[in-house]
């Protein structure tokens, strides 16, 4: 097998020799060192075989002394394709230009996607990782994922997942995390639960502590709710303390007021379009157009970025970058207090909503109309739970002795 693909890289032959003499031309081949291989005698002044180009070139020197000749039939091997692509010098060029595309793609990062939760800056992230080495056109080799994480874990401290998954020749740069935590008090700390807001209280239920209020009462925000300092059950006991916890139920009033004037700026669009158009390879930007974008004019601008992908995983390193500018005009909108009664309304009442741990009960409004805006009172009932845990710094009342009993 190595044998017959040696022979395919070197070039060989297959002829047809004729003549009377073909016992002299056998023994000029064994005394030359020509090997014919694969040999068919066809007649009795005629036989088949196949040889080298080597040997068919030593052959040719000396078939004079033969009285034969040859005829050749067929080439095969590497020379003769050569010889026939050499004049085409496009082929060529074409060939090398694709071998060093591919190496190009599989060996470089070529496309950067991002899955960066909202409460991450992902500004700081990309330049974070830019600084590290992290960009387009980067060799993969010099990508390492392990120290990359954990440095980027010490520079942002919120992140509390981070990877870059590749893929191809695409990577993707992913991270979640969260704003600062809320403030965990040690559960073997001594604690008292005190009210977050004025309300009356409906309900109590300390699961570990000594409840300081009970239905009905009406308490101001601070106010202790459940105290760590438990009093004792029986007569000559002690005090102790402890973490206190628990839920406390009451009735809240929320009052909110806003304001939205009633002439307002709003866009008119004037139906013309115009898009420019970028090339993008690696780092590097060839625009279409004259200048830095549309001077002049108002207008939304919209940015798209097409990647051009052989398949799921590898990409060109190429993208086509469309501005989409669509032009509009502002000119004054003036309303009525009832026009924008209803958003004015479902605004105030959704952010009032997300700040009560509870259900709104009732709410009431009065929408004015005061210099050229509508003023909105809005008064908010409901009933949430308004208990949150704090330090407990009482200190336990001292026992008295004997002596301080007696009169």
């Amino acid at each position: 097998m190595i044998g017959r693909l040696w022979l395919l890289a070197c070039g060989q032959v297959r002829v047809r020799v004729t003549g009377a003499s073909l016992t002299r031309f056998l023994n000029l081949c064994a005394a030359q060192g020509i090997t014919l291989r694969q040999m068919d005698r066809t007649a009795w002044n005629e036989l088949h075989a196949t040889l080298s180009i080597r040997d068919f070139r030593t052959l040719r020197r000396h078939m004079g002394r033969t009285g034969c000749r040859v005829h050749i039939l067929r080439k095969r091997g590497l020379p003769f394709l050569a010889a026939r692509l050499r004049p085409r010098t496009a082929l060529w060029g074409g060939a090398v230009f694709a071998a060093a595309l591919c190496w190009l793609l599989g060996t470089h990062v070529w496309a950067i996607q991002t899955e960066i939760a909202p409460a991450i800056d992902e500004t700081a992230v990309m330049q974070q990782l830019s600084e590290m080495g992290v960009r387009i056109g980067m060799p993969i080799k010099k990508l390492n994922t392990r120290q990359i994480r954990w440095k980027m874990m010490q520079l942002q401290p919120n992140i509390t997942f981070f990877s870059l998954n590749l893929r191809g020749n695409s990577l993707t740069v992913v991270a979640y995390g969260s704003t600062d935590p809320p403030e965990v008090l040690d559960e073997h700390a001594i604690t008292k639960v005190v009210a977050a807001r004025d309300g009356v209280v409906t309900q109590v239920r300390a699961l570990e502590g000594q409840p300081m209020v009970r239905a009905g009462d009406a308490v101001q925000t601070g106010d202790p709710l459940i105290s760590g300092l438990v009093e004792p059950t029986r007569e000559g006991g002690k005090y102790r303390t402890a973490h206190a916890h628990g839920t406390v139920q009451a009735y809240t009033t929320h009052t909110v007021q806003a304001a939205r004037p009633l002439t307002e700026q709003s866009k008119r669009y004037t139906g013309k379009i115009r898009h420019q158009y970028a090339l993008v390879m690696g780092n590097k930007r060839l625009n279409f157009y004259i200048g830095s974008g549309i001077a002049g004019g108002t207008c939304d601008k919209i940015v798209t970025t097409r990647h051009f992908w052989l398949s799921d995983s590898v990409v060109l390193p190429v993208a086509l970058v469309t501005q989409t500018y669509t032009f509009y005009e502002r000119e004054p909108t003036t309303r009525t207090v009832e026009d924008v009664r209803v958003d004015m309304l479902s605004r105030a009442l959704g952010e009032t909503a997300a700040d009560i741990d509870g259900m709104v009960t009732s709410h009431s409004e009065t929408l004015t109309e005061q210099n050229g805006a509508a003023v909105l009172h809005l008064t908010v009932h409901a009933e949430e739970q308004i208990g949150t845990e704090a330090v407990d710094d009482s200190t336990i009342p001292e026992e008295k002795t004997e002596m301080e009993q007696v009169p």
